[in-house]
């Protein structure tokens, strides 16, 4: 399996589209925290019936502790330079998981800009949430009506539709469009 390693921008994605610990293996990926995505705190959003707001905290441990998910950090001199230097223009997170991305040949999933075109310039493979969802739609037997709900939550809790710049765009939306929610 390809390695892939994950900013938080899009794993709170994932998170909101459905239970992390069952979702993740099905992508086909080994998925990579880095440690200063890891020590982030990450919440999704609800509302109740009433539109009563509160938050969730996300909660990635199980998944570390099943595998599912690796800690990891920088280890040799070169990631160590290249996450000083990436961390004076980006969030530590972003910085961390670019900096171990580029020195190890994985891919990094990100929807934020400006790590997406750092990784560009760095020759860096990058995948977005809209992919993640795509390919999980293309590997495994997804129903319309969850792939749909699945989007809805990612809107919903996590706050994220892609902008027109993003690949499978238009492919998202027709999707979310579908379930009858602009």
């Amino acid at each position: 399996m390809p390695d892939c390693v994950l900013d938080s921008c899009c794993l709170i994605n994932l998170c909101a589209a459905a239970d992390l610990h069952r979702w993740l293996p099905l992508l086909g990926f080994s998925w990579h925290l880095p440690s200063a995505v890891a020590g982030e705190t990450f919440y999704l959003r609800w509302a109740d019936e009433e539109g009563n707001r509160s938050r969730q905290a996300i909660e990635v441990q199980p998944c570390i502790d099943a595998g599912i998910l690796a800690e990891c950090g920088v280890e040799s001199a070169q990631e160590s330079e290249l996450y000083v230097q990436l961390a004076a223009d980006l969030d530590d997170g972003e910085a961390m998981a670019l900096a171990i991305a580029k020195a190890r040949g994985w891919l990094l999933a990100t929807d934020n800009r400006k790590p997406r075109r750092r990784a560009a310039e760095m020759g860096v493979s990058v995948i977005t949430t809209p992919e993640l969802m795509k390919r999980w739609v293309d590997l495994n037997d997804v129903a319309p009506g969850e792939l749909r709900a699945a989007l809805g939550r990612i809107r919903d809790q996590a706050r994220f539709v892609p902008g027109s710049d993003f690949p499978l765009h238009p492919w998202w939306m027709n999707h979310l469009v579908e379930r009858g929610e602009p």
